[in-house]
């Protein structure tokens, strides 16, 4: 048992040393990469670029980066001023701000604004819908018709109040109307400003109490 052990320590060592002498040091070790495609450039710093092409000396480009960095000039913060209903409106607002050295590009968009409330009947079926209308001016109820899909209108009324007034009116026949909202497309116009002076803006929102002045970001 005592030989054994001093072959496998023999054989322990002869086995380190062969590593120790066939292992090559990390420094010459050559590691092979693909080779870049044709449209690829490889990196380099701004030193390494100046040494191979004769460009302009990096001290040159790092002062003119000082000076202006990229992006300097363009402006972080732009503004919106509206939205005016007339045309007339926007066009005076235009010329006072153009006098004032600054240069509002228009811009006019949809909104949508609610005109109103509609008292109706939904869809009953058409025999029912005739029999609704019957009632109605037994009961000398006016400013109603059956609508395509065999709804009842029973009017628009620009305030929530006489609109809830009326289905009142309607339930004490003994139908249960409907409320919705009525809504209207219409176009508005903005005024779209960069460096702009807040301060500059303040007569025209005293002059038009419903615009106001928004912040936007810039295009």
């Amino acid at each position: 048992m005592r030989y054994v052990i001093y072959i496998l320590v023999v054989a322990n060592c002869l086995y380190f040393a062969w590593n120790m002498i066939g292992a090559t040091p990390d420094a010459e070790v050559v590691r092979t990469l693909p080779p870049l495609p044709s449209n690829v450039r490889s990196l380099s710093t701004l030193q390494e670029r100046d040494a191979s092409t004769g460009s302009a000396d990096v001290t040159e480009i790092e002062e003119l980066t000082g000076a202006q960095p990229p992006g300097a000039g363009v402006p972080l913060t732009c503004h919106a001023l509206g939205p005016f209903m007339a045309t007339a409106d926007m066009q005076v607002a235009v010329e006072r701000l153009t006098e004032l050295g600054f240069e509002p590009q228009p811009r006019t968009s949809d909104v949508q604004k609610q005109v109103g409330y509609w008292v109706y009947l939904p869809t009953l079926g058409h025999e029912q819908a005739l029999q609704v209308v019957k009632v109605l001016k037994e009961n000398k109820v006016k400013d109603h018709f059956i609508g395509a899909e065999d709804f009842v209108s029973l009017g628009i009324y620009r305030e929530f109040a006489s609109a809830n007034k009326h289905r009142e009116r309607i339930r004490e026949l003994g139908f249960e109307p409907l409320i919705e909202p009525r809504y209207a497309t219409r176009s508005v116009h903005w005024l779209d400003l960069e460096n702009f002076e807040v301060s500059a803006g303040q007569p025209i929102l005293e002059q038009h109490p419903d615009i106001r002045l928004q912040e936007l970001a810039c295009r």
